[in-house]
């Protein structure tokens, strides 16, 4: 990553006015007045979303936990909108061969894109465009507002943008689609509430909507509350004057999408194509329940798994945040090996000699406790990376990660995200039973 690169992360975490234009998200709309139901039925979408409030996140699981998609949801008018940076063709085929009885259809929207830009640093929670405008349109129902430099479309009565400035007797009938997809070019935002900061220090696990989420990073400092955030906002390229025009003619800079992995991993944000890419990830391995499971919702596929690891802990791996020796100009792929040494060592000790020796296995020997799933370069942290390792990894083990020539190593420190024991603070507690005496045998007697 280059310095120009460099420069746009940093502008980005700034919050200046920079948009980029992601390629990997793919927009799947769901219509039907089952929509709902049928997204609550098959991910951990908790009830409770309204229109207007930016969306949430789930996960949608197989039988046995594993993570399948990763969506953000949003309601549009009597439908929803589903964010995925997996196929979406293959999401809306799964969505529509589930449905049974349900009267919801799910459709792959390619001719729809989706442009990021930071959250607004007065409010993280605002789903407000960039530029200082009122919150964004929902994509079919009440409270469409202005767009960014476009013009202002009609308000429908009752609607979140028309309370507060006008009456619904102000207004004439609203005028409804027939249907719904065709509203989709509207403009439509979705925010990110990673890691779903606290409502109070009373309740740290509840999120905005109530509900209880496990967590297994905790502490204060946790990176992601220092996160810039960011808003997903939904447009039609094809659209007369589509949304990145708008923006530019506002002064506007449109950046490389690249540029936002390095903040997603120094936020420790998981990526279901990068950290769930293998196809058996449980979100207990990534801490991905803290912003997309609540524990008191309904049933899903895989609930079982979740609530069976959150009491007895031990998922068979977790995710590390790794810090990369900058001293090697190449990072590792997704997927390179993550080695420590076979034998007890110093905590924290990785001779230096040892990853200059000819022989990859050094002093000791080496072992492979686990794979890079992301690495990129941060505009303070240097080379960064996350990486998924085996759960019995100590946690002041000393690391190296496959990089650069074949058979090369960069010394890498870990950061615990989640702890080796897999214990949350949502598991409850334990108690000892009493030990009955033994019964004597009919020999003793």
């Amino acid at each position: 990553m280059g310095r120009y690169d460099l420069a746009d992360q940093r502008a980005f975490a700034a919050r200046q006015p920079v948009f980029a234009l992601p390629d990997a998200v793919a927009v799947v709309a769901l219509t039907g007045p089952d929509a709902l139901r049928l997204v609550s039925a098959l991910t951990t979408l908790p009830p409770g979303l309204e229109p207007g409030d930016g969306g949430a996140e789930a996960l949608l699981l197989d039988g046995q936990g594993h993570i399948v998609f990763a969506l953000m949801v949003a309601r549009a008018g009597d439908g929803l909108v589903l964010l995925t940076d997996g196929s979406g063709e293959a999401l809306a085929e799964l969505l529509n061969s589930r449905r049974f009885r349900l009267r919801a259809a799910a459709e792959a929207r390619p001719d729809l894109r989706v442009l990021v830009t930071p959250a607004p640093p007065s409010d993280r929670q605002s789903t407000a465009p960039p530029g200082g405008q009122p919150p964004p349109a929902q994509l079919d129902g009440p409270g469409p507002t202005t767009p960014p430099g476009g013009q202002p479309p009609a308000v429908e009565p009752g609607g979140p943008a028309a309370r507060g400035s006008r009456t619904p007797a102000d207004d004439p009938a609203p005028a409804r689609p027939r249907n719904p997809l065709a509203a989709l070019s509207a403009h439509c935002a979705l925010r990110d509430d990673w890691p779903l900061p606290p409502t109070s220090a009373e309740r740290a696990r509840v999120g905005r909507r109530g509900h209880v989420y496990p967590r297994y990073a905790l502490g204060a400092d946790h990176p992601g509350s220092a996160w810039t955030g960011l808003t997903s906002h939904i447009y039609d390229p094809g659209a007369a004057s589509p949304l990145p025009d708008r923006l530019a003619r506002r002064g506007h800079r449109q950046i490389d999408a690249a540029v936002l992995e390095g903040l997603r991993i120094a936020a420790w944000r998981p990526l279901a194509g990068r950290e769930a890419a293998d196809g058996k990830t449980l979100p207990h391995e990534l801490d991905w329940l803290r912003s997309t499971t609540p524990m008191n919702s309904g049933c899903y596929p895989g609930q079982e798994t979740v609530a069976k690891i959150v009491n007895l802990g031990r998922p068979p791996r977790r995710l590390v945040f790794l810090h990369l020796d900058g001293s090697e100009a190449a990072l590792p792929e997704p997927g390179a090996e993550v080695q420590a040494p076979a034998e007890p060592q110093a905590p924290g000790g990785v001779p230096g000699d040892q990853l200059a020796a000819d022989q990859p296995d050094g002093i000791g020997g080496w072992q492979v406790v686990g794979r890079v799933t992301s690495a990129a370069v941060h505009h303070e942290l240097g080379p960064i990376a996350l990486a998924l390792v085996k759960r019995s990894l100590p946690s002041d083990a000393g690391l190296a990660v496959a990089a650069g020539a074949p058979g090369g190593l960069v010394a890498a420190s870990q950061t615990v995200i989640v702890p080796p024991s897999g214990e949350s603070d949502a598991r409850p507690a334990t108690h000892k039973l009493p030990i009955r005496p033994r019964r004597p045998t009919p020999t003793e007697i």
